[in-house]
């Protein structure tokens, strides 16, 4: 890989170029795909969806509350004022939307005497349905309600001060949308600048600040073009496109970072620019290709999610790190091949050099100066106390993971997507109307019945330009002789459900002008039908009650509604026949009632009970209920699908509570396995990667105490401190981001020590270098990642807060203390028992299967720089007899195993490029026997090694310390 980049960089270049120019025109649209409202995104079936696939498909006149006009009055006079407002914002939006939309009254809600004080509200009906995307004329209908209010006041001053709020859930997801533009042009910059910040003070150079970014910024472009496809195909959540910009930001910083950071190691030792650059591809492209592996594998598990909000998510957040990688892996080492030690200007490697030479030696130190010396000598520090301390350590994780592990297990997620919605207009509003009326008024919870058939015959007829509805319950709905069937087994359900449960603030199913007008007569004793008409003209819900009156009054010919016989047929509508039978007050009340509210379908075929709880929805208490009410409907032999089997087939509970707590549930059922799906996948990818049966399971038990930590700390934040419910979602995507991003750290420093044993240091010489010498890229990589998360912190939602305190703090933990402290002195503590692994694997890295190093060349007793490697005889070294005999003679072994594989690499390279230059015919006579040359070498160089390993496993066996 080294070769092909070092040969092709500028076509390198060029073709990222190219696919960048490619995608950018699909990238700019994917901002068109994206979803706002998590209902949308389920994707996967379960009651709640069912239900309400079955309410769109037959309830053509359900209550659509998608927009909201909510006023605010404080006494009778700014309620007539609310009213003027209501007449004038209904002609201006019919006006301009004419028939696609519906203004109508909702009605007057209050806590108390709604004449005195409350609020109006006032439904938007979208009557164009999924064609016309009614949100986004969400900023003018309210300039519409602002011109209302200017209408009105001309003949009601106390409507221009009168306080109103457009809500509902379009209009909540557009003010979503905007808050998360506002939020994604608040947090990327200050991303960018804390990078360029970082990077400048760790490299002291401008260009190398600059580089990263500008290439993840790059991959992001083309990751965008991905995001508008995939959303083309089954739509993307918002917090998406948010969350793959930082995870990019971040790993794709570590991933060049490291690259960077170890051309400039292996340059200031040294080597020259192109074995610098071998040596980084080779040994931190290793490290980086493993990272990004793990960190793709974690995101691509959140694939295997039914629900479409998680799935995407973790598709578009894989390829977005995969594009990153690639990046890395590629575009960088091009680039740095091109412009070389350019890339650290105004620093060079002279400068570096320069700087280390006085933190060593003494001199005037800059501000660079004083940054290496301090960082020199805290990972110094760090090295020692790791390995000194390591019990110690290991004691005090254990400590800190009790009240962490409790508190993790203790506490309980929220489903409540309301308490984590950006302040907005539309959240104000909602919030109004929860202090006047209940909770749930604006988003039911909703009972759908399947009947066994059909329990009525539904239609309409026209009066006055308007289009009435009426019902004719058959047999089966109503049955006037025995007053049995589904009429009255709904509203026995619905009055059992209100009586038993306090939530329940109203709960409107079937119900029978008869029935009521019967119960009513015998409640009161009495056959006064002006007593009962009052009665049940009074318990009329705010929503229906004029229409009830204007019918009651069209019948009836005058305008005392308490004078009004239901079962009369002096109505302009008596010499209607339907089925045989004229229609009456009481078939076209029912009409109303049933009909007209969305509560019996079209085909008489499904009703829709709807349940308003006191409580908002999905507040703890809410989901509470919706656990007990599908018991109840489902649950034995006395549940209500059981005694009511001969009316309804099938019952479902719906809405955007339940809507809600089926996908948190589901998702959580389906996480159990993803988790250990992504954890063996992560253990099975290190196994074969580090060649180690325990280091593995070490890491991923590191990464995983760091997860319980920071879902502990984020409870303990947002739950005590801000009384701030923290989101299902929240645990979730922290357990998968944290396992793949966290994952860098332990390779990074991992993959390092391995590199050391493998370079002939032993366990702790090993452990000592990486944090000395891998430690400050690692916290560095850490701080740029975890900072870049923590910018969320400053957006207006409240998901995005926890998610990027969430993840912010998960990977400072991870690199910053879980990596820095715990992984080293765990190592310490077992010793060459993480290595020991199958010896097909630990001998690809010259490691035995006990952990050990493999014994290297048999001359290794003499001074490897003195010895003739090639062709000539080997000094002699006495077979070491005591253990410090063997130590020496393993150290000594372990020094000259470094210089022949170096040399052995090496000389690979040599016959490459020649290989290369003779088959494209650049080869001359000289270069043929150049070739011929080298190849001698390096075959002689390779037997010289196996001579050596052979020759000094026979000595060790032979000594007395073996």
């Amino acid at each position: 890989m080294a070769d092909v980049i070092m040969k092709h960089s500028k076509a390198v270049i060029a073709l990222w170029l190219v696919v960048l120019v490619c995608a950018l025109p699909f990238g700019i649209k994917s901002g068109d795909v994206l979803e706002y409202d998590m209902n949308s995104m389920s994707g996967s079936s379960t009651e709640a969806s069912d239900g309400q696939a079955i309410i769109d498909e037959h309830f053509s006149n359900s209550i659509d509350l998608s927009e909201i006009l909510v006023i605010s009055y404080s006494s009778s006079e700014e309620l007539a004022a609310a009213q003027a407002i209501f007449v004038e914002f209904q002609n201006l939006m019919d006006d301009k939307y004419g028939a696609k939309t519906t203004v109508s009254n909702y009605g007057t809600y209050s806590k108390g005497d709604p004449n005195v004080e409350g609020i109006l509200m006032i439904a938007i009906a979208n009557n164009e349905g999924e064609s016309w995307d009614i949100a986004h004329e969400t900023d003018n209908i309210r300039d519409l309600v602002k011109e209302a209010k200017s209408n009105a006041s001309a003949a009601y001053p106390e409507a221009a001060g009168l306080t109103t709020y457009v809500t509902g859930n379009d209009a909540i997801t557009y003010d979503t949308e905007n808050s998360s533009m506002e939020d994604v042009s608040k947090v990327d910059p200050l991303s960018i600048l804390l990078i360029f910040v970082l990077l400048g003070l760790f490299f002291y150079a401008v260009v190398t600040a600059v580089v990263p970014p500008a290439v993840v910024g790059m991959a992001y472009g083309i990751a965008l073009a991905a995001v508008y496809a995939i959303g083309c195909l089954m739509g993307v959540y918002y917090i998406t496109q948010t969350l793959i910009l930082v995870s990019m930001l971040g790993a794709g910083c570590d991933y060049a970072i490291f690259i960077i950071t170890r051309y400039r190691d292996e340059r200031k030792k040294g080597l020259s620019h192109e074995d610098a650059l071998k040596t980084a591809i080779m040994w931190g492209g290793e490290a980086v290709f493993t990272s990004g592996i793990s960190v793709i594998i974690g995101f691509a598990a959140l694939a295997l999610c039914d629900f479409a909000m998680v799935r995407t998510m973790g598709i578009i957040l894989a390829i977005g790190i995969a594009i990153a990688l690639v990046a890395a892996l590629t575009f960088i080492p091009s680039l740095l091949n091109l412009v070389k030690d350019k890339i650290f200007w105004p620093s060079n490697i002279e400068s570096y050099k320069r700087v280390e030479d006085k933190v060593q030696n003494g001199g005037k130190l800059g501000v660079h100066g004083h940054l290496s010396k301090g960082s020199k000598r805290y990972f110094a520090w760090l090295s020692r106390n790791t390995h000194k301390h390591s019990k110690l350590i290991a004691i005090a994780l254990v400590v800190l993971c009790i009240p962490g592990l409790y508190i993790f297990a203790e506490s309980e997620d929220s489903a409540d997507m309301i308490s984590v919605m950006p302040d907005s207009e539309s959240v104000d509003g909602l919030d109004l109307i929860m202090t006047q009326t209940d909770g749930g008024t604006i988003m039911p919870t909703y009972i759908v019945l399947e009947m066994n058939e059909s329990i009525a015959t539904v239609g309409s007829l026209p009066y006055g330009g308007m289009s009435i509805p009426y019902v004719i319950w058959n047999e089966h709905g109503l049955d006037p002789a025995t007053m049995t069937g589904a009429v009255p087994a709904v509203m026995k359900m619905t009055k059992d459900i209100d009586d038993e449960y306090e939530i329940v603030g109203s709960i409107s199913g079937l119900n029978s002008w008869q029935i009521m007008y019967m119960t009513v007569e015998s409640a009161l004793g009495t056959t006064d039908p002006s007593t009962i008409n009052q009665v049940l003209y009074g318990q009329m819900p705010s929503a229906v009650k004029g229409y009830v009156g204007m019918i009651l009054a069209i019948a009836s010919g005058q305008h005392d509604l308490t004078h009004i016989d239901p079962t009369a047929f002096d109505a302009p509508w008596n010499s209607y026949v339907v089925s045989g039978y004229p229609l009456t007050v009481a078939n076209i009340i029912d009409g109303i009632l049933n009909v007209g509210t969305g509560i019996l379908s079209d085909d008489g075929q499904y009703v829709s009970v709807m349940v308003i709880t006191t409580d908002k929805p999905m507040s703890a208490d809410t989901m509470d209920f919706l656990a007990e009410l599908r018991s109840d409907l489902h649950d034995g032999d006395g549940s209500y699908d059981s005694v009511y089997s001969n009316i309804w087939s099938a019952s479902y509970v719906a809405g955007t509570s339940a809507s809600i707590d089926d996908m948190s549930k589901d998702i959580e059922d389906q996480f159990s396995m993803i988790r250990i799906v992504v954890a063996i996948l992560l253990i099975v990818l290190l196994f074969f990667i580090l060649g180690s049966y325990l280091t593995p399971i070490r890491s991923i038990i590191t990464i995983l105490l760091s997860v319980f930590l920071t879902v502990a700390l984020t409870h303990v934040v947002f739950e005590g401190l801000m009384d701030t419910p923290v989101l299902f979602l929240i645990p979730i995507v922290l357990f998968v981001v944290l396992l793949g991003l966290g994952m860098d750290y332990e390779i990074f420093m991992t993959t390092k020590i391995r590199e050391n044993k493998i370079k002939g240091m032993n366990n702790d010489e090993a452990i000592d270098n990486a944090i000395k010498e891998a430690g400050p890229v690692i916290s560095l990589c850490a701080l740029l990642m975890g900072g870049t998360f923590l910018t969320l912190v400053l957006a207006n939602s409240s998901m995005l807060k926890e998610l990027g305190f969430a993840l912010g703090m998960g990977i400072l933990i991870d690199g910053l203390l879980m990596v820095g402290y715990v992984s080293p002195a765990l190592m310490h503590l077992m010793g060459d028992w993480s290595w020991k692994g199958p010896g097909f694997l630990t001998r690809r890295h010259g490691l035995n299967p006990d952990g050990s190093n493999m014994a290297v060349p048999a001359a290794c007793g003499a001074a490897p720089a003195d010895a003739e490697r090639i062709g000539g005889e080997m000094p002699v070294r006495a077979v070491p007899a005591t253990p410090e005999e063997v130590a020496k003679y393993k150290q000594e072994c372990y020094s000259e195993v470094a210089v022949r594989q170096d040399r052995i690499a090496a000389l690979n390279a040599e016959v490459k490029t020649l290989t290369d230059n003779k088959r494209i015919g650049r080869l001359d006579e000289e270069g043929e026997k150049e070739l011929e040359a080298k190849r001698s070498e390096l075959k002689a160089e390779k037997e010289s090694l196996r001579e050596f390993q052979r020759k000094s496993r026979e000595d060790l066996r032979s000594g007395k310390g073996q």
